[in-house]
């Protein structure tokens, strides 16, 4: 006798149902698992000082640079950047006070590395007499001391005024930051790079962090000031910002797209912008885009959860993921072509931002 209509598709159901929590709960337990291995990764990699997010780079005598040695190192940035990240994951774990302690070592070590000689506070290389200090460095350092060491806060005091003082009519601000009290020797090295090597140009990557690190310090002070109209001339018309400073399009859009969330989430730059950031990941592939992508709020729980599945599939034994290119720096910007672009990378970075987008709500 035939079974009625009904009860095998009754019983599939069931089955499914069962069988999908059974995935579920295994994607769960991998991503548990993931979570705990990156996490053990990051603490050993700052007890040796986060060596491996050190960017060292060759500036040629050759080429007219002027520093002591051609190699520069420079870690200012990444692990100014690196503990703001350790705060969101901590947050979003309802608390850890390991990595609370180790946001709060990061500080301490970018308030030691401030330049006592130039008004703008902090370079990346800061051996490097033609690299001047820079908006992105500032607002990742503010961001910093203000939620891990409000103590270093006064450091910053001076490079946010000449910051300020240098704006522009449209609310914009050059990238480097170059005071008139500067060294005479150091500035006209400063003025030289710019001119040659870097360009003396506002971007929105850097306005972006600058002022989102100015929110967090003092934001009904601040907010008048973010250049809202500025940042939405420089958005293309698929949303993305395509700025200089970060390879690929995710990382820069997110910033830019972070300072309309918080200012005015409903202005058509920010719907632009959350439309290419909540599409498929931009090309390649890698972990950094799949977090990067993974860790915005306007995901769908379905979408979420395989973007999850996919990323903690991807890392290594170790609880690292390999590194993905980050840091871009193109050569050639000042005199209108450029003729190559230098990209640096991290595995610790590139774990830190695939652990900070797991454990994301």
């Amino acid at each position: 006798m035939a079974p009625e209509p009904g009860v095998d598709r009754e019983v599939g159901q069931v089955s499914r149902h069962v069988d999908g929590q059974a995935d579920g709960q295994a994607d769960g337990l991998a991503i548990e698992q993931a979570v705990a291995r990156a996490r053990a990764f990051l603490i050993d990699a700052a007890a040796g000082g986060f060596a491996e997010a050190r960017h060292d780079m060759t500036f040629p005598h050759a080429l007219g640079f002027t520093g002591a040695q051609e190699r520069q190192q420079g870690d200012i940035f990444s692990r100014a950047v690196l503990g703001a990240w350790l705060l969101d994951i901590a947050e979003a774990r309802g608390g850890d006070a390991r990595l609370e302690g180790i946001a709060a070592a990061q500080a301490d070590h970018v308030a030691g590395q401030r330049l006592a000689d130039c008004e703008g506070g902090w370079s990346y290389f800061p051996g490097l007499p033609e690299l001047p200090p820079d908006l992105d460095t500032l607002g990742a350092t503010i961001e910093l001391f203000a939620r891990a060491a409000p103590q270093h806060l006064p450091l910053c005091e001076g490079p946010i005024r000449l910051a300020l003082s240098q704006r522009a009519a449209d609310g914009s601000i050059r990238t480097f930051l170059i005071g008139d009290g500067d060294p005479a020797v150091r500035r006209q090295a400063m003025l030289r790079g710019v001119e040659l090597y870097w360009g003396h140009t506002a971007d929105a990557d850097a306005m972006a962090r600058f002022h989102l690190g100015l929110l967090r310090l003092d934001p009904a002070r601040y907010a008048p000031a973010a250049p809202l109209d500025w940042l939405a001339a420089q958005q293309d018309a698929d949303g993305a910002w395509r700025v200089p400073w970060y390879e690929g399009a995710t990382y820069g859009t997110q910033l830019c797209a972070a300072l309309f969330e918080r200012l005015a989430p409903d202005h058509p730059a920010a719907v632009k912008a959350a439309h290419f950031l909540t599409g498929p990941p931009q090309p390649p592939a890698t972990a950094t885009t799949n977090a990067m992508t993974l860790a915005l709020s306007g995901i769908g729980a379905a979408a979420r959860a395989a973007r999850a599945s996919t990323l903690a599939a991807l890392q290594e034994p170790d609880g690292s993921w390999a590194p993905s290119p980050w840091i871009r720096m193109p050569m050639g910007r000042p005199g209108g072509a450029v003729t190559r672009v230098l990209t640096w990378q991290s595995r610790t970075i590139t774990t830190a931002l695939c652990l900070r987008a797991l454990v994301a709500g």
